[in-house]
């Protein structure tokens, strides 16, 4: 309550230079007229966005927060990545990771099988038997 009389009452005093003289922490005090409801330009400018991110978790279901900040500020909103986050998290809009596995190897296909010779082979010295292999994917 101090920081805000005294910078409302000197305009070159900054919230920021306020909170280092008297030793705070700036971060807590945004959070703290949050919490107390206060700030009501913080709270209602919090609300716009959460509503702005809703519309777009619609239009664009896939988004995470990363993309979700771009077009937030693409669409007029700043908004830290950080801050982005906790809001979609607070509000669930997180979308379920999807989990890659890579299509390595298509065992049915018409092709012929060659058989492999040196299965049963015993190998008793350096440069007995050399082997590579092929392996590539046909388009689909």
């Amino acid at each position: 309550m101090m920081i805000r009389q005294h910078c409302s009452f000197n305009d070159s005093l900054t919230i920021s230079d306020a909170a280092r003289l008297l030793n705070i922490n700036r971060f807590g005090y945004y959070k703290w007229l949050q919490n107390n409801g206060l700030d009501p330009v913080l709270i209602r400018y919090e609300m716009e966005i959460k509503d702005e991110m809703q519309k777009i978790a619609v239009e664009f279901p896939r988004y995470g927060y990363r993309r979700m900040t771009i077009e937030l500020y693409n669409r007029g909103f700043h908004a830290n990545h950080k801050r982005v986050l906790r809001m979609m998290q607070e509000d669930n809009l997180l979308c379920a990771r999807k989990h890659f596995k890579p299509l390595t190897t298509d065992s049915n296909h018409n092709h012929k099988v060659y058989p492999n010779l040196i299965r049963n082979l015993k190998i008793t010295q350096p440069n007995q038997v050399w082997a590579s292999d092929i392996t590539y994917s046909t388009p689909r």
